[in-house]
C-alpha cells in the first residue's frame, strides 16, 4: 500500500475467534492486524474481479457444456 494514500478508520464486528486468529496470523507475518487486513480486502477484491472475468468470458463461449457434464460437482457449486 502506498504510503500517501489516505486511510478511512472503520469499525466492524468479528468473531472474537475469528479475531484471535487473525491476530496470530499478522504477529506470524510481522503485520499489523490493519497491514493484513488491507492485504486480505485488496487479494480478496483482486480474486473477485478475475472471477467476473472469467465468468464473462465463459458466458460468451460455446462448447463448455460438456465440461458440466465431466464435472457435475464443479459446476454445482454455482460460485462463479
Amino acid at each position: 500500500m502506498d504510503a500517501m494514500e489516505s486511510m478511512v478508520e472503520v469499525s466492524v464486528g468479528v468473531p472474537a475467534e475469528l479475531w484471535a486468529r487473525f491476530e496470530t496470523a499478522a504477529a506470524d507475518d510481522c503485520l499489523s492486524p490493519a497491514a493484513l487486513l488491507a492485504e486480505a480486502l485488496s487479494q480478496h477484491l483482486s480474486r473477485r474481479a478475475r472471477l467476473r472475468s472469467v465468468s464473462t468470458w465463459d458466458a460468451a463461449q460455446t462448447g463448455f457444456d460438456e465440461l458440466a457434464e465431466v464435472d457435475p460437482a464443479f459446476d454445482a457449486t454455482g460460485c462463479a
